[in-house]
């Protein structure tokens, strides 16, 4: 852990990220019809999609990945990646890997090309919008929570 204070409060800390992570994973499982796999499978493939995208141009630039994509200037950066990338990546098997692509696909949630690279379509992002701003919300939430945690002023130890 990165400071006294953390590890000196790891359990409370631990209970909280667990908490979110728990609670998140339940969402997901609902907005994925129960298959958590797909759903790891689409957050690989969109990660990579946006991954050189983001670190190259958007985390640097004043005007945020938000409006950027909205412009639409991330379409001619897309990384794309293949149904063994994503099982490498992930440890998923390959044909697990295929099954989900073709679920995904006839979701709209993702894309196939002709060589078979992966990639999440255009405007994707306006289907999970609700979902994601529900996460964000519940994200800052628990964050702030572990930071109280870590700015009490009394020592763990005293209060026993």
């Amino acid at each position: 852990m990165r400071n006294k204070q953390a590890q000196a409060r790891h359990l409370e800390l631990s209970f909280l990220v667990g908490r979110f992570v728990t609670d998140h994973l339940i969402r997901v499982h609902h907005l994925f019809e129960g298959d958590l796999v797909a759903a790891l499978v689409l957050a690989t493939i969109a990660n990579r999609n946006m991954q050189r995208y983001y670190e190259d141009v958007a985390r640097k630039s004043a005007e945020g990945l938000d409006q950027l994509v909205e412009a639409r200037e991330h379409l001619a950066h897309l990384r794309h990646c293949n149904a063994h990338s994503v099982a490498s990546a992930t440890g998923i098997p390959r044909e697990t890997v295929r099954r989900k692509v073709r679920w995904l696909e006839q979701k709209g949630w993702l894309t196939v090309g002709a060589r078979g690279q992966l990639s999440v379509p255009a405007g994707i992002g306006k289907q999970f919008s609700q979902f994601d701003a529900e996460t964000i919300d519940r994200f800052f939430e628990t964050a702030g929570e572990g930071l109280q945690v870590l700015h009490r002023n009394e020592d763990p130890a005293a209060s026993r």
